[in-house]
């Protein structure tokens, strides 16, 4: 059993030997969704208990990556934002700062209501 993340879908897949073209076969048994990653009564019906055991593996791995993913970044983000706050002030006006600076600011939007939220502020 092997995982495909297709944006926010994980395919499962199985692979099996193939007798008459003596190749190995590739099936996608079924998919979730990476935002709620919980393995339904339909697709648990059709992994074996080993897949299944390697489906939770793989789930739990997943979900410790991103979680340590965020915490690295709220970790790092105050050295993050001095360092991009150094380079804007340097770039002035230009085309590549606006662009910039319209990609982060909904960001900075919603990570201050985040903190105004939880009484960070």
């Amino acid at each position: 059993m092997h995982f495909r993340t297709r944006k926010n879908v994980v395919q499962f897949i199985r692979t099996s030997y193939d007798e008459k073209t003596k190749a190995a076969k590739s099936t996608v048994v079924g998919r979730i969704s990476l935002d709620s990653p919980l393995i339904g009564d339909e697709l648990r019906s059709q992994l074996t208990e080993s897949e299944l055991a390697e489906a939770e593996i793989w789930i739990e791995g997943r979900g410790r990556i991103s979680g340590l993913r965020e915490e690295l970044a709220a970790l790092t983000l105050a050295e993050t934002l001095a360092a991009a706050n150094s380079w804007l002030a340097r770039q002035g006006d230009s085309s590549a700062a606006g662009a910039v600076a319209a990609d982060m600011l909904p960001h900075l939007q919603a990570l201050r209501k985040t903190m105004r939220k939880n009484g960070l502020l």
